[in-house]
């Protein structure tokens, strides 16, 4: 079942955000074991950008994605490695992923989110 799961979770996902007021694009990119994150302000300034490998697990009735090995920074030309792996409960619709991030541990500057991400047209 998790090998059908990475075959759905592969291309572009997205979803918008509000946080103080303004507003923001995530989108994860998946290709096989790998990732690509962005946080978009506007169309076109990337905020925030990270890369690494993921793992999906099963715990008990549970899916769970594991991203790790992360490198992260203000831009693909700007990043370093940070010793932080994320671990996420997801749920897989059609061309919905809702997950449940940042429940792992305290991160400072990273609140608890549920988020429905949806699929971009191929």
């Amino acid at each position: 079942a998790l090998a059908d799961d990475l075959a759905k979770l592969e291309g572009k996902w997205s979803v918008k955000k509000t946080r103080d007021g303004s507003t923001y694009t995530q989108t994860i990119e998946i290709k096989k074991d790998t990732f690509k994150f962005k946080v978009m302000r506007g169309t076109d300034e990337v905020a925030i950008y990270a890369e690494g490998k993921l793992k999906l697990e099963k715990s008990g009735p549970f899916n769970v994605i594991k991203f790790m090995d992360i490198k992260a920074g203000g831009s693909e030309s700007d990043i370093s490695a940070i010793d932080d792996d994320h671990v996420s409960i997801y749920v897989l619709g059609d061309d919905t992923w809702t997950v449940a991030a940042n429940f792992d541990k305290d991160r400072d500057d990273q609140k608890p989110s549920l988020d429905a991400y949806v699929k971009a047209p191929k």
